[in-house]
């Protein structure tokens, strides 16, 4: 039996099965073209979305198929965060012609995320123990770190993504219209109750069973836009390694290759 007579989500693992064997088969080549490139920053964090987004896809694809809609909806806003992230990564480091996203998504973020963990900590522990030395985590350098850290938020890159959309190298771009990176965001803030355990996502979940027919679209519908979330993800990280070096094309056309045996 083909690909395209099985039942939709069926069909999505089977697409993904075959992407997942041509990136096993071609991923070291585009890692060693990208590490001579300029952008060693950017081309690591730019190969780092695709175990990242392929581990949530493969998941939502199995809860999706054992019809768990609750769960695939929460690990859908990661994977849509993980993308946007990733898009813009890519869409700025072409803007710019620079590694320096790159260099600030592994360094100035990574102390962001530090520096907002420790301070979180500091305070529960404050709570508990009020007598215990407090540090501070004020300071202009440390509000410079998080400026930055603000930078890589879904909400500043989707209106980044929004406002940066016509360079001509910016390919991935062009399919990522306003109105989809629009529906996109709307999706994630959409999903935050579920995350969270809050009223709405359950509400949701409990109108959805109650109508089947519904029910399956919607979670059709989770396993074709993770899937889509993660193939671009590939597809994108494949093109910015074909843009810079011409030997790489033949294994970006292996990847859009896959998209249309669909």
């Amino acid at each position: 039996m083909k690909i395209k007579d099985l039942p939709k989500i069926e069909q999505l693992i089977g697409l993904n099965a075959q992407l997942s064997q041509e990136i096993e088969r071609t991923l070291p080549t585009i890692i060693k073209s990208l590490e001579k490139t300029k952008f060693r920053y950017t081309s690591r964090a730019l190969l780092s979305f695709i175990p990242k987004t392929g581990y949530l896809n493969s998941a939502i694809l199995e809860l999706s198929a054992s019809k768990n809609l609750y769960s695939a909806a929460i690990l859908s806003r990661s994977i849509i965060e993980h993308n946007f992230r990733h898009l813009y990564i890519y869409v700025r480091a072409l803007n710019d012609d620079s590694d320096d996203v790159g260099r600030r998504y592994y360094k100035t973020l990574k102390a962001s995320e530090d520096l907002e963990s420790f301070t979180k900590i500091n305070n529960y522990d404050k709570a508990v123990n009020p007598t215990k030395t407090e540090w501070s985590t004020r300071g202009e350098h440390n509000k410079a770190i998080r400026e930055v850290g603000k930078e890589f938020s879904i909400t500043q890159t989707f209106f980044y993504l929004v406002r940066n959309n016509n360079n001509d190298k910016n390919e991935i771009v062009e399919h990522f219209k306003k109105e989809y990176l629009l529906e996109r965001l709307i999706e994630y803030t959409n999903f935050s109750s579920g995350v969270h355990g809050g009223p709405f996502g359950e509400l949701v979940l409990s109108n959805l069973q109650k109508e089947k027919n519904k029910f399956d679209k919607t979670l059709d519908k989770f396993a074709s836009d993770s899937f889509e979330l993660h193939y671009s993800t590939v597809k994108s990280t494949y093109l910015f390694s074909y843009l810079m070096d011409n030997k790489m094309k033949k294994h970006y056309d292996q990847i859009i290759a896959i998209r249309e045996t669909k």
